[in-house]
Protein backbone atom coordinates (compact mmCIF):
# COMPACT_ATOMS: atom_id res chain seq x y z
CA UNK A 1 0.00 0.00 0.00
CA UNK A 2 1.75 3.46 -0.85
CA UNK A 3 0.14 6.63 0.05
CA UNK A 4 -0.47 9.17 -2.23
CA UNK A 5 -1.25 13.45 -3.15
CA UNK A 6 -2.85 13.71 -6.52
CA UNK A 7 -2.15 17.41 -7.84
CA UNK A 8 -4.52 17.74 -10.60
CA UNK A 9 -6.67 20.18 -13.59
CA UNK A 10 -9.70 17.92 -13.70
CA UNK A 11 -12.28 19.05 -15.62
CA UNK A 12 -10.23 19.63 -18.64
CA UNK A 13 -9.36 16.65 -20.51
CA UNK A 14 -11.30 13.70 -19.16
CA UNK A 15 -8.21 11.18 -17.91
CA UNK A 16 -8.01 13.45 -15.40
CA UNK A 17 -11.54 12.11 -13.69
CA UNK A 18 -10.40 8.48 -14.53
CA UNK A 19 -7.12 9.39 -12.69
CA UNK A 20 -9.08 10.15 -9.47
CA UNK A 21 -11.43 7.22 -9.58
CA UNK A 22 -8.31 4.71 -10.41
CA UNK A 23 -6.48 6.64 -7.12
CA UNK A 24 -9.61 6.58 -4.63
CA UNK A 25 -10.50 2.70 -5.67
CA UNK A 26 -6.76 1.20 -6.17
CA UNK A 27 -6.43 -1.94 -3.92
CA UNK A 28 -2.75 -0.47 -3.14
CA UNK A 29 -3.05 3.04 -3.11
CA UNK A 30 -4.45 5.28 0.11
CA UNK A 31 -5.24 8.92 -1.68
CA UNK A 32 -4.37 11.25 1.40
CA UNK A 33 -5.55 13.98 -0.63
CA UNK A 34 -6.54 16.13 -3.74
CA UNK A 35 -5.53 19.51 -5.15
CA UNK A 36 -6.33 21.23 -8.20
CA UNK A 37 -4.32 23.65 -10.43
CA UNK A 38 -4.77 25.81 -13.34
CA UNK A 39 -7.72 28.22 -13.84
CA UNK A 40 -10.53 28.22 -11.82
CA UNK A 41 -9.17 25.67 -9.11
CA UNK A 42 -12.30 26.16 -6.92
CA UNK A 43 -14.43 24.33 -9.33
CA UNK A 44 -12.27 21.97 -9.95
CA UNK A 45 -11.76 21.25 -6.13
CA UNK A 46 -15.96 21.18 -6.02
CA UNK A 47 -16.06 18.82 -9.14
CA UNK A 48 -13.70 16.91 -7.29
CA UNK A 49 -15.63 16.14 -4.45
CA UNK A 50 -18.65 15.96 -6.17
CA UNK A 51 -16.27 12.89 -7.65
CA UNK A 52 -15.57 11.29 -4.62
CA UNK A 53 -19.07 11.72 -3.12
CA UNK A 54 -20.35 9.41 -6.53
CA UNK A 55 -17.67 7.29 -4.79
CA UNK A 56 -18.92 7.06 -0.93
CA UNK A 57 -14.96 8.53 -0.25
CA UNK A 58 -15.83 10.93 2.70
CA UNK A 59 -12.31 11.57 3.91
CA UNK A 60 -10.47 12.88 1.67
CA UNK A 61 -9.53 16.70 1.63
CA UNK A 62 -9.50 18.92 -1.41
CA UNK A 63 -7.93 22.35 -1.60
CA UNK A 64 -7.84 24.60 -4.03
CA UNK A 65 -4.30 26.00 -5.90
CA UNK A 66 -4.06 29.92 -6.97
CA UNK A 67 -6.86 30.71 -9.25
CA UNK A 68 -5.51 32.10 -12.06
CA UNK A 69 -8.96 34.12 -13.70
CA UNK A 70 -9.02 34.22 -17.86
CA UNK A 71 -7.11 30.75 -18.01
CA UNK A 72 -9.13 28.76 -20.52
CA UNK A 73 -10.00 25.16 -20.27
CA UNK A 74 -8.77 22.99 -22.70
CA UNK A 75 -11.59 21.34 -23.73
CA UNK A 76 -14.05 21.05 -20.47
CA UNK A 77 -15.76 17.61 -20.01
CA UNK A 78 -16.50 18.55 -16.32
CA UNK A 79 -19.26 21.21 -17.31
CA UNK A 80 -21.97 18.76 -17.99
CA UNK A 81 -21.32 17.21 -14.26
CA UNK A 82 -20.72 20.15 -12.61
CA UNK A 83 -21.51 24.27 -13.96
CA UNK A 84 -19.30 26.16 -14.51
CA UNK A 85 -17.50 28.53 -11.30
CA UNK A 86 -19.24 26.42 -9.39
CA UNK A 87 -17.69 26.37 -5.56
CA UNK A 88 -18.01 23.68 -2.81
CA UNK A 89 -18.02 24.74 1.27
CA UNK A 90 -16.56 21.71 2.27
CA UNK A 91 -13.28 23.22 0.27
CA UNK A 92 -10.54 22.75 2.49
CA UNK A 93 -9.45 26.37 3.70
CA UNK A 94 -6.24 26.04 3.04
CA UNK A 95 -4.03 26.45 0.16
CA UNK A 96 -3.08 23.16 -1.81
CA UNK A 97 0.43 23.77 -0.75
CA UNK A 98 -0.21 24.01 2.59
CA UNK A 99 -2.62 20.83 1.96
CA UNK A 100 0.47 19.05 0.28
CA UNK A 101 2.80 20.02 3.00
CA UNK A 102 0.50 19.05 6.44
CA UNK A 103 -0.78 15.73 4.85
CA UNK A 104 3.38 14.67 4.22
CA UNK A 105 4.66 15.70 7.22
CA UNK A 106 1.59 14.07 9.11
CA UNK A 107 1.72 10.92 7.15
CA UNK A 108 2.86 7.58 9.39
CA UNK A 109 4.84 6.49 5.88
CA UNK A 110 6.67 8.70 3.20
CA UNK A 111 4.34 10.24 0.25
CA UNK A 112 4.48 10.19 -3.00
CA UNK A 113 2.94 12.96 -5.11
CA UNK A 114 1.63 12.73 -8.21
CA UNK A 115 1.10 15.77 -10.79
CA UNK A 116 -1.12 15.08 -13.68
CA UNK A 117 -1.29 18.65 -14.62
CA UNK A 118 0.82 21.66 -14.87
CA UNK A 119 3.35 21.51 -11.83
CA UNK A 120 2.93 24.86 -10.43
CA UNK A 121 1.93 23.58 -6.99
CA UNK A 122 4.65 20.90 -6.86
CA UNK A 123 6.90 23.47 -7.65
CA UNK A 124 5.61 25.86 -5.24
CA UNK A 125 5.87 23.24 -2.52
CA UNK A 126 9.19 22.64 -3.34
CA UNK A 127 10.21 26.42 -2.79
CA UNK A 128 8.08 26.78 -0.06
CA UNK A 129 8.44 24.09 2.18
CA UNK A 130 11.88 22.30 1.08
CA UNK A 131 11.17 20.17 4.77
CA UNK A 132 8.67 17.97 2.30
CA UNK A 133 11.34 16.53 -0.14
CA UNK A 134 12.53 14.40 3.06
CA UNK A 135 9.43 12.89 3.51
CA UNK A 136 8.41 12.17 -0.18
CA UNK A 137 8.68 8.64 -1.58
CA UNK A 138 9.05 10.23 -4.87
CA UNK A 139 7.10 12.56 -7.72
CA UNK A 140 5.30 11.04 -10.59
CA UNK A 141 4.51 13.68 -13.34
CA UNK A 142 2.55 13.09 -16.73
CA UNK A 143 4.03 15.64 -18.68
CA UNK A 144 6.50 16.29 -21.43
CA UNK A 145 7.31 14.65 -24.06
CA UNK A 146 10.47 12.99 -25.40
CA UNK A 147 10.58 13.77 -28.69
CA UNK A 148 13.60 15.89 -30.36
CA UNK A 149 10.95 16.99 -33.47
CA UNK A 150 8.01 18.16 -31.53
CA UNK A 151 8.41 18.40 -27.82
CA UNK A 152 5.25 20.43 -27.36
CA UNK A 153 2.60 19.08 -24.07
CA UNK A 154 0.38 21.23 -22.66
CA UNK A 155 0.63 20.16 -19.00
CA UNK A 156 5.16 20.99 -18.77
CA UNK A 157 4.71 23.44 -21.55
CA UNK A 158 1.88 25.58 -19.43
CA UNK A 159 4.61 26.27 -16.80
CA UNK A 160 7.57 25.14 -18.03
CA UNK A 161 9.44 26.44 -15.49
CA UNK A 162 7.82 24.50 -12.59
CA UNK A 163 8.00 21.57 -14.10
CA UNK A 164 12.02 21.78 -14.63
CA UNK A 165 12.02 22.70 -10.74
CA UNK A 166 10.57 19.11 -9.83
CA UNK A 167 11.84 16.88 -12.94
CA UNK A 168 15.51 18.45 -11.38
CA UNK A 169 14.64 18.58 -7.58
CA UNK A 170 17.07 15.39 -6.78
CA UNK A 171 14.28 13.61 -5.92
CA UNK A 172 13.40 10.38 -7.55
CA UNK A 173 10.71 11.44 -10.12
CA UNK A 174 9.20 8.92 -12.69
CA UNK A 175 7.96 10.97 -15.76
CA UNK A 176 5.13 9.41 -18.15
CA UNK A 177 5.25 11.66 -21.22
CA UNK A 178 2.94 12.05 -23.97
CA UNK A 179 4.46 10.03 -26.68
CA UNK A 180 4.13 6.66 -24.65
CA UNK A 181 0.88 7.05 -22.07
CA UNK A 182 -1.34 8.60 -25.02
CA UNK A 183 -1.18 4.78 -26.21
CA UNK A 184 -3.59 4.35 -23.14
CA UNK A 185 -6.97 4.51 -24.17
CA UNK A 186 -10.52 4.15 -24.19
CA UNK A 187 -13.10 4.53 -26.90
CA UNK A 188 -16.72 5.11 -27.86
CA UNK A 189 -17.70 1.72 -27.11
CA UNK A 190 -15.72 1.42 -23.84
CA UNK A 191 -19.29 3.68 -22.86
CA UNK A 192 -21.86 1.10 -21.97
CA UNK A 193 -19.82 -0.91 -19.73
CA UNK A 194 -18.08 2.06 -18.39
CA UNK A 195 -22.18 3.56 -17.22
CA UNK A 196 -22.66 0.48 -15.02
CA UNK A 197 -19.39 1.38 -13.02
CA UNK A 198 -20.42 1.19 -9.05
CA UNK A 199 -21.16 4.70 -8.15
CA UNK A 200 -19.21 7.18 -10.45
CA UNK A 201 -19.83 5.29 -13.88
CA UNK A 202 -22.51 7.78 -15.11
CA UNK A 203 -20.27 10.84 -14.40
CA UNK A 204 -17.28 9.28 -15.80
CA UNK A 205 -19.81 8.34 -19.21
CA UNK A 206 -21.07 11.43 -19.10
CA UNK A 207 -17.93 12.85 -19.06
CA UNK A 208 -15.93 10.69 -21.65
CA UNK A 209 -19.18 10.48 -24.09
CA UNK A 210 -18.94 14.68 -23.75
CA UNK A 211 -15.32 14.69 -24.46
CA UNK A 212 -15.05 12.75 -27.36
CA UNK A 213 -18.12 14.34 -29.05
CA UNK A 214 -16.03 17.82 -28.83
CA UNK A 215 -13.09 16.68 -29.67
CA UNK A 216 -14.82 14.75 -32.68
CA UNK A 217 -13.17 11.54 -32.38
CA UNK A 218 -13.96 7.84 -31.08
CA UNK A 219 -11.17 7.43 -28.35
CA UNK A 220 -9.14 9.43 -26.16
CA UNK A 221 -6.03 9.01 -24.12
CA UNK A 222 -5.80 7.73 -20.56
CA UNK A 223 -2.42 9.47 -19.78
CA UNK A 224 -3.09 10.54 -16.51
CA UNK A 225 -3.95 7.56 -14.56
CA UNK A 226 -1.47 5.37 -16.70
CA UNK A 227 1.18 7.47 -15.05
CA UNK A 228 -0.32 6.87 -11.87
CA UNK A 229 0.93 3.43 -12.00
CA UNK A 230 4.65 4.37 -11.90
CA UNK A 231 3.88 5.08 -8.07
CA UNK A 232 2.97 1.22 -7.50
CA UNK A 233 6.11 0.07 -10.05
CA UNK A 234 6.49 -0.73 -13.70
CA UNK A 235 4.49 -3.73 -14.16
CA UNK A 236 2.21 -1.70 -17.11
CA UNK A 237 5.25 1.36 -17.89
CA UNK A 238 8.64 0.46 -18.48
CA UNK A 239 11.08 3.82 -17.56
CA UNK A 240 13.99 4.24 -19.70
CA UNK A 241 17.37 3.50 -17.86
CA UNK A 242 19.52 6.82 -19.18
CA UNK A 243 19.64 9.68 -16.21
CA UNK A 244 17.82 12.65 -17.78
CA UNK A 245 18.15 16.35 -16.72
CA UNK A 246 15.24 18.65 -17.89
CA UNK A 247 15.40 22.13 -19.40
CA UNK A 248 13.54 25.09 -20.83
CA UNK A 249 13.98 25.59 -24.81
CA UNK A 250 11.56 27.38 -26.43
CA UNK A 251 8.86 27.23 -24.36
CA UNK A 252 8.61 23.67 -23.49
CA UNK A 253 10.58 20.74 -21.45
CA UNK A 254 13.53 18.98 -23.42
CA UNK A 255 15.28 16.17 -21.56
CA UNK A 256 18.66 15.66 -21.99
CA UNK A 257 21.21 13.07 -21.41
CA UNK A 258 22.16 13.93 -17.48
CA UNK A 259 25.97 14.08 -17.58
CA UNK A 260 25.63 13.63 -13.74
CA UNK A 261 23.95 10.89 -12.23
CA UNK A 262 20.21 11.59 -11.42
CA UNK A 263 16.92 10.19 -10.67
CA UNK A 264 14.82 11.92 -13.09
CA UNK A 265 13.30 8.53 -15.16
CA UNK A 266 11.16 8.92 -18.27
CA UNK A 267 9.08 5.95 -19.25
CA UNK A 268 10.04 4.30 -22.21
CA UNK A 269 7.23 1.60 -23.36
CA UNK A 270 3.86 1.18 -22.07
CA UNK A 271 1.89 -2.33 -22.32
CA UNK A 272 -1.42 -0.25 -23.17
CA UNK A 273 -4.00 -3.20 -23.48
CA UNK A 274 -3.02 -4.69 -19.95
CA UNK A 275 -3.31 -1.02 -18.43
CA UNK A 276 -6.85 -0.53 -20.00
CA UNK A 277 -7.90 -3.94 -18.40
CA UNK A 278 -6.47 -2.58 -15.25
CA UNK A 279 -7.65 1.19 -15.12
CA UNK A 280 -11.48 -0.97 -16.19
CA UNK A 281 -11.31 -3.37 -13.33
CA UNK A 282 -10.24 -0.87 -10.76
CA UNK A 283 -12.45 1.65 -11.37
CA UNK A 284 -15.52 -1.30 -11.42
CA UNK A 285 -16.13 -1.96 -15.08
CA UNK A 286 -16.23 -5.62 -15.65
CA UNK A 287 -16.21 -7.26 -18.99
Amino acid sequence: MISLILDTDIGDDVDDAFALAFAARHPRIRLCAVTTVLGDTRWRAALTLRLLDEMGVDDVPVAAGEQSDGVPGITLSGDVVLPPRSDDPRRDPRSAVDLMADVIAAAPQPVWLATVGPATNAARLLAERPGALNRLTGVVMMGGRHDPTNPREHNFGTDPAAAAAVCNSGRRVRVGDYRVTSQARLRRDDLPRLRRAPGIGPSLGLMLETYLDRRGRDWTSMYDPAVLTLALGEDFLRLGLTPRRAEVAAGQIRFRVAGEATQLRIAAAIDAAAFRGELLDVIGVHE
